[in-house]
């Protein structure tokens, strides 16, 4: 009998909880470690930018920077510039990230201390969209990134409104009133995995 009501309760649990999802499910990025033949100005298969100028570096070995990747052969690269313009990297989602429901993810980041004159630490700021490459909604932001080993930064957050496409864009250091050249680089991302609320 006690087993027969413990099976009756989970059943009817989206029901009594209609606002709750349940916890653990993973929605996988492609390509998470950003795999592909080390290049200048080329994204890594399942990867695309779609803003004008925004051409990242498949590492290493592009520029002739020889940074090694966290995971498996490679990694990418992005840079600020002067001209207070950035480069960015993002993919559609395999499954829609609700509005109102908690999600997070990690990521390995790191700094080159050359690559060629955008020397210079920077963050990633984390933005999602409805659209292929929009940026309607900031999700996240890294703090500075100024270590050239690579640390894994573990973000968590609630969208607004349904996100199908996630984009990392390189960006400025928190706080500052001047453009400048800089680079941050990207690799082994986590499956996005939903979340109880913070």
């Amino acid at each position: 009998m006690k087993i027969c009501c413990i099976f009756l309760v989970s059943l009817l649990q989206p029901w009594l909880f209609p606002g709750e999802q349940p916890t653990g499910t993973l929605i996988p990025f492609l390509n998470p470690s950003f795999e592909d033949t080390p290049r200048a100005s080329a994204s890594p298969a399942g990867w695309n930018s779609f803003t004008p100028g925004s051409t990242p570096d498949i590492m290493p070995g592009a520029w002739g920077i020889d940074f090694q990747p966290q995971d498996g052969r490679s990694c990418v690269g992005l840079i600020t510039r002067e001209d207070g313009t950035s480069e960015d990297i993002g993919q559609g989602l395999q499954e829609t990230l609700k509005a109102g429901f908690c999600y997070k993810f990690s990521i390995y980041l790191a700094h080159s201390p050359q690559y060629v004159s955008y020397n210079n630490p920077i963050r990633i700021r984390i933005w999602g969209g409805a659209k292929r490459g929009s940026k309607e909604q900031l999700l996240a932001s890294s703090p500075l990134i100024d270590h050239r080993d690579w640390q894994q930064y573990k973000f968590q957050f609630i969208p607004s409104g349904d996100i199908r496409y996630i984009t990392f864009e390189a960006y400025f250091a928190p706080g500052t009133s001047f453009k400048y050249r800089g680079n941050i680089l990207l690799d082994n991302c986590s499956p996005i995995e939903k979340c109880n609320r913070a």
